[in-house]
């Protein structure tokens, strides 16, 4: 396995920073703090350089917002230099695991994502006559630091730049452990783990729970399991094949490898098996042979969202990259 050094005196370079904050105000210059941000840009920059330099960087506070999408979740809102922080990390780590990726995962890769996704999902379905739907129970809020740090160091051998990875890590551990929180995120009492999670909204968590944590059950049901058709996007996982009985021992053998390998569950230890011939509901759609609609749930959300920017009850932030978007649900 191939092994990255060196990456700290980039990280603290002063190109990296601007890049970073270029790609992190990309669309969002109309919000308040983006715009107080660009007007004194280079002196919050240099403080930032400061502080990664000396070894002082610690993320500042972030504020927790409880949303309904419709389960309810607990997002994370940085501040926006902790934003470009986490942005300069992610455009440095990112093309480390992109190498190893297997072509089965969709999210947050360049040229992929949850269109192409639904269109390989629609292939498959034409293709086999089985399909297995499972994901991961309360991902993010499981997802063990410690085996994720492991994960990271058989990549990274850059001490300076782990310990701002460790840093970045340490400020969202145990954000599930308060009652509040668990409740705020619709978390039982049971699961998950005290210790455990990383915070939703976060730009690192999406490259660890995408790329980082999951890498190996990709490898695991491809080279072992030998799964013909698979899909997966984050903690949603689709396997495709001929017999219901080698679907169901696929079932059991990812449970266990996940629970052994990674300390995760998943959501419906027992998920049904489906019938090709009928139709799996999958991203926001609703795959058949046929062709692919959108769920009456994805619409009536874009319907809402339009509504309430008529109405002028809306927040105008990225407006017409979120019609963009939702226009591809309407019309798929």
């Amino acid at each position: 396995m191939r092994t990255v050094r060196n990456l700290f005196p980039k990280l603290c370079d002063p190109d990296q920073l601007e890049t970073a904050a270029v790609a992190t105000v990309r669309g969002k210059r109309r919000r308040r703090d983006v715009a107080w941000f660009l007007f004194c840009r280079e002196a919050e920059l240099e403080k930032l350089r400061c502080r990664l330099t000396s070894g002082q960087y610690r993320p500042q506070g972030f504020e927790l917002v409880r949303i309904r999408d419709p389960k309810p979740r607990l997002i994370a809102r940085l501040p926006i230099i902790e934003r470009v922080a986490q942005t300069a990390l992610v455009l440095l780590m990112e093309p480390i695991f992109l190498r190893s990726l297997r072509p089965e995962a969709y999210a947050c890769r360049p040229g992929l994502g949850a269109h192409r996704a639904v269109l390989r999902l629609l292939e498959l379905m034409r293709k086999h006559r089985y399909a297995l739907h499972l994901d991961i129970r309360s991902y993010f809020p499981s997802i063990d630091t410690r085996v994720l740090r492991r994960l990271l160091v058989q990549r990274i051998r850059d001490t300076p730049f782990l310990a701002v990875v460790d840093n970045v890590l340490d400020a969202g551990r145990g954000i599930y452990d308060i009652p509040e929180h668990r409740r705020m995120a619709g978390l039982p009492d049971d699961w998950p783990p005290a210790g455990c999670g990383l915070p939703i909204g976060s730009y690192t968590s999406q490259l660890f729970a995408a790329h980082v944590y999951l890498d190996g059950c990709d490898h695991f049901i491809k080279r072992q399991l030998k799964v013909p058709g698979y899909v997966r996007y984050v903690d949603d996982l689709f396997l495709f094949g001929e017999r219901r009985q080698l679907l169901r021992r696929w079932r059991s053998d990812l449970g266990e490898w996940l629970r052994d390998r990674r300390g995760l569950r998943l959501k419906h230890p027992e998920a049904r098996i489906l019938s090709c011939r009928g139709h799996l509901d999958a991203l926001g759609y609703r795959v058949r042979r046929g062709g692919v609609t959108a769920l009456p749930r994805g619409l009536r959300r874009f319907q809402r969202r339009v509504a309430l920017e008529f109405e002028g009850k809306g927040t105008g932030i990225d407006f017409e990259r979120s019609v963009a978007a939702s226009v591809g649900v309407a019309m798929f």
